[in-house]
């Protein structure tokens, strides 16, 4: 019964803290934010609890007790929930000290030209194609699942793919909440040609067919994540039925993707032609999905196996990790590598981390407080960047406010099931790659020196427009 009542309060103070932080910051980003983070490491326990105490939840985990270790209601579980549990709140309440009330003030939209985001979409999108394109060929020839297959067979390049696979959605996606959100969107300004529309239509078809057979959710998940926030903090009256429309639909493919994943190559046309039916089964994705799992069970391992920490190894693996692979084909593995092997994991099949365990295994108890401070510090200050910004600020900083608070949720779910690492991932992948593609697109202007009264959407939404 005490798993319950802990759950229990927990959720409770999480929910209060969540409604809290929405209050003061007004950004929808929060709530999904931590959403995620609740999802990846405690949602999963309420199955776990109903199962080992008699009933039956219908969750799809026990595979993982076979592959990694089993779970009892023990004291070891019970401390993991409080870990986890603390990890969050520690997480809020450094965010409810740091982030700023969001001050109404002028805000310099910035013009946004939607051919550099396509072109650099589609060279990307090339790219990732061409690096996995044998792999398929395998995959097929051997009449196994191409998720299956390029994820046993991975290469020095496979990161360069994911980075790439990013690249040629993320930034597109924002172009495409930019476009939604009309001429009185907030932030940018679009800059658009009359096939615009229909290229941005032929780059998300092309990744999401490249996405579905590589069996890839990750990069899905993030884009729509990313789009989604940067149309409600763009638009200046959000239509709510479109934004659940586009999630419905995007929760839909995440299912599908998930549901075929591991259907051989040879075999896919026809196992989506004979089970589309059961694919649109959407009220299925949350409940019957096992990504609530693999990350929770970690703490529980390495307390169940007694795992030494080793004393700042993910800042050492970081460094290192400068280098590319491509380069240094032997670098030192991240933390997660140690975590497999201190709980006995079969190797060569992925697992997750959840982020409070990689910051266990560096430094303790103290270090899962220590890791919940500095998530709160990077999401405070992505949510603080724009209020920031002053006449003077050049352009990427300016491109760096606007879309923080987007990029950073959306890459949540990847940071939240790795160690300390994930910064890298999060920084490159989600910060950078988003800003170079939109710093190409975006351009400054001065504005004019008198705005006549009602004169453009400018002045009816009280911002000064640099361009557009």
């Amino acid at each position: 019964m005490e798993y319950f009542a802990a759950l229990s309060v927990a959720t409770a103070a999480i929910v209060i803290l969540t409604g809290a932080l929405y209050w003061r910051a007004r950004d929808p980003g929060l709530v999904i934010g931590m959403a995620a983070l609740y999802y990846w490491s405690l949602y999963g326990a309420w199955a776990i609890v109903i199962d080992k105490t008699g009933g039956f939840s219908g969750k799809n985990y026990h595979y993982l007790e076979q592959k990694l270790f089993p779970i009892a209601l023990d004291r070891d579980y019970l401390v993991t929930l409080g870990l986890y549990a603390g990890f969050i709140v520690v997480v809020q309440l450094t965010m409810l000290a740091m982030v700023e009330r969001p001050r109404p003030r002028a805000f310099s939209r910035v013009a946004l030209r939607h051919d550099p985001i396509l072109i650099l979409g589609f060279l990307a999108a090339a790219g990732s194609i061409f690096l996995m394109w044998d792999k398929l060929g395998n995959a097929f020839a051997l009449n196994v699942s191409g998720y299956q297959y390029t994820r046993t067979e991975t290469d020095q390049w496979f990161t360069l793919h994911q980075v790439l696979n990013r690249l040629a959605l993320i930034a597109p996606a924002i172009g495409v909440a930019t476009l939604a959100a009309g001429p009185t969107s907030k932030c940018f300004v679009s800059v658009r040609k009359s096939y615009t529309r229909a290229a941005y239509l032929l780059l998300f078809g092309v990744m999401a067919t490249f996405t579905f057979v590589l069996g890839n959710k990750n990069e899905i998940l993030a884009a729509l994540v990313a789009g989604l926030l940067a149309y409600l903090g763009s638009a200046a009256r959000p239509r709510v039925v479109r934004v659940a429309l586009l999630a419905g639909m995007g929760l839909w493919f995440l299912y599908a993707i998930d549901y075929f994943r591991g259907v051989p190559m040879s075999k896919l046309a026809e196992s989506v032609g004979e089970h589309w039916k059961d694919a649109a089964a959407i009220d299925n994705l949350v409940p019957s999905s096992n990504e609530a799992y693999g990350a929770h069970f970690s703490m529980y391992g390495v307390l169940r196996a007694a795992t030494e920490p080793r004393f700042g190894y993910s800042f050492y693996s970081l460094a290192c990790s400068i280098i590319p692979r491509v380069l240094w084909p032997s670098r030192p593995a991240d933390i997660y590598l140690y975590y497999s092997e201190s709980v006995g994991a079969i190797q060569n099949q992925g697992y997750s981390i959840h982020h409070a365990t990689g910051w266990y295994l560096n430094f303790g108890y103290a270090g899962v407080a220590l890791g919940a401070v500095v998530l709160g510090l990077v999401w405070a200050w992505c949510l603080n960047a724009r209020g920031r910004v002053r006449r003077g600020s050049g352009r990427w900083f300016r491109i760096f406010a606007i879309i923080a608070p987007w990029v950073f949720v959306a890459n949540l779910p990847s940071l939240i099931r790795s160690g300390p690492e994930g910064y890298k991932g999060l920084a490159v992948d989600g910060v950078a790659m988003p800003m170079v593609a939109l710093s190409l697109a975006c351009r400054l202007r001065r504005p004019e020196k008198k705005m006549r009264r009602g004169s453009g959407p400018a002045w009816r939404t009280g911002l000064k427009c640099y361009g557009g």
